[in-house]
């Protein structure tokens, strides 16, 4: 693990373009971007991982618990441990991470430290939250984010037709022409839960960049916690499959 930066406004500047997932993008507004108000990004609790572990984004907005045994070879910093989001990618080490999380798990500021990571549910307080990051006459970029899970696939219904989306590097893209009416998002999270925003934007044709929806939120499926899959987040990784969702992390 390594120390990413320690400015307020990291996932905004950092690139010109904002963070891979796009939860403060200028956009949307930037730490004020309706996607940017979950606890970890709220609170700085928040890494960018690296391209192998990041895949085609389909790992945003996951939650690990990163965890310092204080092993470290010149014997640096002290145990710790606290749960972040992932918001990026780029990152050389497995998990580069904003000083407020680096230090709460070292108790440093600096340095390489080994680490051990497991996969857990996000607090998501409050509803999912979809939100457009772009749109004209064909298609439109959403970004969605406040789930315990990323997402996994998502739906969109126009006034009874429905539009699959398609992931793009941890931003969502949908095809749908001129149409317009109500609007509701069916949203699979990568354990298996189903929710549903319903009533969002006032309807498709008054979507615009920076809108967001929270809807009416239904669950219609809550997955056990047992269902959970790792696998799919850690194939593309650098470390060996295990059946555990613990890993031990060099750096």
């Amino acid at each position: 693990m390594s120390m990413w930066s320690s400015t307020a406004d990291t996932l905004v500047a950092y690139k010109s373009e904002g963070s891979a997932c796009k939860y403060a993008d200028k956009e949307l507004g930037g730490l004020q971007a309706p996607t940017a108000q979950t606890p970890y990004i709220r609170s700085k609790n928040y890494c960018a991982v690296n391209r192998g572990m990041f895949g085609g984004g389909e790992i945003c907005g996951a939650c690990f618990r990163l965890t310092y045994h204080g092993d470290h070879e010149q014997h640096l910093g002290r145990p710790g441990s606290d749960v972040i989001q992932v918001v990026d990618s780029g990152s050389w080490a497995t998990f580069d991470c904003h000083m407020t999380a680096f230090h709460q798990i070292t108790g440093e500021r600096t340095a390489i430290f080994p680490i051990s990571y497991e996969r857990v549910a996000c607090d998501a307080p409050g509803s999912p939250v979809a939100a457009v990051l772009h749109k004209d006459y064909y298609f439109s970029k959403l970004v969605f984010n406040n789930l315990r899970y990323p997402v996994k696939s998502a739906e969109l219904d126009v006034s009874g037709t429905k539009y699959p989306l398609k992931l793009v590097g941890g931003w969502w893209y949908v095809w749908t022409g001129n149409v317009k009416g109500r609007v509701s998002f069916s949203i699979a999270e990568d354990d298996g839960s189903h929710v549903e925003l319903d009533g969002c934007f006032g309807g498709w044709e008054n979507r615009k960049a920076g809108s967001a929806c929270s809807g009416s939120q239904k669950l219609l499926l809550q997955a056990s916690p047992m269902a959970t899959e790792i696998s799919n987040l850690t194939n593309a990784s650098n470390h060996s499959q295990t059946p555990e969702a613990s890993f031990f992390v060099y750096p």
